[in-house]
């Protein structure tokens, strides 16, 4: 029931605030409209490029991307996407749809919804600069129900970034880097998300943010606003860090936050003994930042519907692209070991999964 009147309670949050993107969208990147006033546009082919490719549906704007295949779509080199458009994953059939070998980049866009989508760089793509999703000097982005996997850079690279919002999406074992997620400028808005086995930045927060009812699982540093970051707003909400086996300080679930920050935490627990059950203790420490009594926007209070261990559970039902592929399911099984299974890897290969680690769809 707690779920239900979560997501009804997120659908007229929606609403009521003139957010567009879909029912229930929220954040500040929910006031997309995407290409939903544009010509709907069907990826009829895997290839990496040519007609019914998926290169050469994001190539103008004012579209709406469908699928009329299922599989990976292996990238010979990153693929920009064009402004206005929305990429809707759901559509595929069967196991769904996946991007894997290169980057997938909105970089210098706008205006873009992108739903059920797998994004999987890894090794195949011989550019270790390139992150899976490049959102660089983007605004008005939302990702849901997205599973990005193998990031070399970044796994999610928003630096210039203004009105995200991620949510309902799995971030996960990350390699090059081993890093989650750097964000600059902002707002952004990360919500019910799964951070899994990264090293660092889960984000990295340069920026105004929201934070709320995200589960973070096997980190070295997960909620990072590095040194540098500048003085930043920061609302962290209803979120559970949870130790696993390459986790040396759960400390570090907030690292970095230096006094130059005003943070807003609440509701959050961390899990810090490894030992298989999920029965973690509040800890709302968050360094030498500047302590908010209230939240600085004035949604997010609103947004934070569940409990840490709701989100757990939550979150573990349904974060990532539907329906949950070999990859996503080892991802989630970790997290459910509690401490006990997981590791910050360096190659997809390290996955043991099928399809040299990318899993088969």
């Amino acid at each position: 029931m707690w779920f239900t009147v979560a997501l009804i309670t997120a659908i007229f949050f929606s609403i009521a605030s003139g957010q567009n993107a879909f029912a229930g969208a929220v954040g500040f990147g929910a006031a997309a409209t995407g290409g939903n006033d544009g010509t709907t546009v069907y990826v009829t082919n895997l290839n990496d490029s040519g007609t019914g490719s998926f290169r050469d549906a994001v190539s103008e704007s004012n579209r709406i991307i469908e699928f009329n295949v299922s599989g990976y779509i292996e990238l010979a080199s990153a693929v920009s996407l064009s402004s206005d458009i929305t990429i809707n994953g759901q559509t595929a059939p069967d196991d769904g749809i996946g991007i894997m070998a290169g980057e997938v980049s909105a970089s210098g866009q706008n205006n873009i919804i992108i739903r059920n989508l797998r994004i999987r760089q890894g090794t195949l793509d011989s550019d270790t600069g390139k992150s899976a999703f490049n959102m660089g000097d983007t605004s008005n982005i939302i990702l849901d129900h997205c599973s990005f996997e193998y990031g070399q850079w970044d796994t999610v690279d928003a630096v210039g970034a203004v009105n995200i919002t991620v949510s309902n999406s799995i971030i996960a074992l990350p390699i090059g880097q081993q890093f989650g997620a750097h964000v600059e400028t902002g707002p952004s808005t990360f919500y019910g998300n799964l951070w899994v086995s990264a090293h660092n930045r889960q984000p990295l927060a340069k920026d105004n943010t929201q934070y709320i009812n995200n589960i973070v699982y096997n980190y070295q540093a997960a909620y990072t606003t590095a040194d540098t970051s500048g003085d930043f707003y920061h609302d962290i909400i209803n979120n559970y860090f949870i130790a696993g086996p390459s986790t040396t300080s759960s400390g570090d679930a907030f690292f970095q936050v230096n006094a130059g920050q005003t943070v807003y935490a609440s509701g959050n627990f961390i899990d810090s003994n490894k030992d298989g059950t999920l029965n973690g203790e509040a800890d709302n420490t968050v360094g030498g930042a500047t302590v908010a009594s209230t939240p600085w926007a004035d949604t997010s209070l609103n947004m934070a519907m569940l409990s840490a261990a709701e989100a757990y559970t939550s979150v573990l039902e349904n974060a990532g692209a539907t329906p949950r592929d070999e990859v996503d399911s080892y991802v989630v099984s970790l997290v459910k070991s509690l401490g006990t299974e997981g590791a910050i890897i360096g190659s997809q290969d390290d996955t043991g999964l099928s399809n040299g680690g990318y899993g088969t769809l």
